[in-house]
């Protein structure tokens, strides 16, 4: 574990084990040390050198022999420390260019209309393409107990930190037998600080494969049994499923959650962004009380049912 925690940090594969080494044995010679593993001794001068680089190690004379030992670990969190910071710095200038870079991809001709993902980390890839926006309303039509099944607690607990900071306001349509416990899975609460209104369709309504509107894109996910996703570039489809999630959303009832089973996450959320002193405060979303409506709920379905046989097609295309 720890060798896979210092990889993350830059620390080569080679360093990572060398430290392990010091760390477990105490100060040696690099004669000892590479004996014990068994490679050429000169070999481990550079290696050592940007140990100490890193603040891994250090070296001193014993009876006139060169001896290396590991640094106390506590170094490691200043390693992370400065990866932050380097990662801020980055993120900071990346996020001045966005703006031109998406203009250059919308204005080229040659920009994907049609992405398709597989597996884990290709429907990861399928949300996190929402987080390139800021400050947009969103729909969600979600089997959200799968999803989280699929992608894990984890992953849904950062998607939904960065879908806040980024003021993602987003309406989520559940089924009514994929509803999840919030106090289990606090960073699915809903309400103004959430930037999010849930709703639970109609009993007769069921749903394995879910979409998530934003922009011009509509990404969607399958199931465990199909894994894979894909994300449709379209004005004129969008137009299309936001018409009929609207009409689903006018027939779906409010869920009801307690404020208090979430409050934790979001002061999560703000410590992150503000420091430990952080006030967990909140903006004024729309959101709709009238779930009234004369529109047959069977028909409703039977409609969707048809979108998705279409969507199929589309990613049938997509990969033929």
């Amino acid at each position: 574990m720890l060798t896979d925690i210092l990889t993350g940090l830059g620390v080569s594969q080679e360093e990572a084990t060398i430290y392990g080494l010091l760390l477990d044995s105490g100060p040696l010679p690099a004669g000892k040390l590479a004996t014990r593993l068994g490679c050429p001794r000169s070999s481990l001068y550079g290696v050592l050198a940007r140990l100490q680089d890193h603040g891994l190690v250090n070296q001193s004379f014993r009876q006139g022999v060169k001896v290396f030992a590991a640094q106390d670990p506590g170094k490691i969190m200043q390693l992370f420390q400065s990866k932050i910071e380097e990662l801020k710095t980055a993120q900071s200038a990346y996020k001045q260019i966005l703006p031109s870079l998406l203009a250059h991809s919308t204005a080229s001709l040659l920009a994907p209309r049609f992405q398709m993902y597989e597996g884990g980390e290709g429907l990861k890839s399928v949300l996190q393409d929402m987080l390139l926006y800021n400050n947009i309303s969103t729909s969600a039509l979600w089997p959200i107990k799968s999803m989280v099944d699929i992608l894990s607690p984890q992953f849904f607990r950062y998607l939904n930190k960065e879908r806040i900071r980024n003021r993602l306001f987003t309406r989520a349509i559940w089924p009514a037998n994929q509803i999840v416990s919030i106090q289990e899975h606090p960073y699915l609460g809903s309400g103004a600080q959430f930037f999010r209104e849930i709703r639970i369709a109609p009993a007769n309504i069921d749903f394995s494969m879910g979409y998530w509107i934003y922009a011009d894109k509509i990404a969607f996910l399958a199931s465990r049994r199909e894994s894979f996703g894909f994300i449709l570039q379209s004005r004129e489809l969008v137009e299309l499923q936001t018409a009929q999630f609207d009409v689903l959303w006018q027939l779906s009832k409010p869920l009801k959650t307690e404020p208090s089973q979430s409050q934790e996450f979001l002061h999560e959320v703000d410590r992150d962004r503000w420091g430990s002193n952080a006030v967990v405060t909140g903006a004024a979303i729309p959101t709709s009380t009238d779930n009234s409506s004369g529109l047959d709920p069977t028909w409703v379905s039977h409609n969707l049912h048809a979108l998705r046989s279409i969507l199929y097609l589309v990613a049938a295309i997509g990969t033929g």
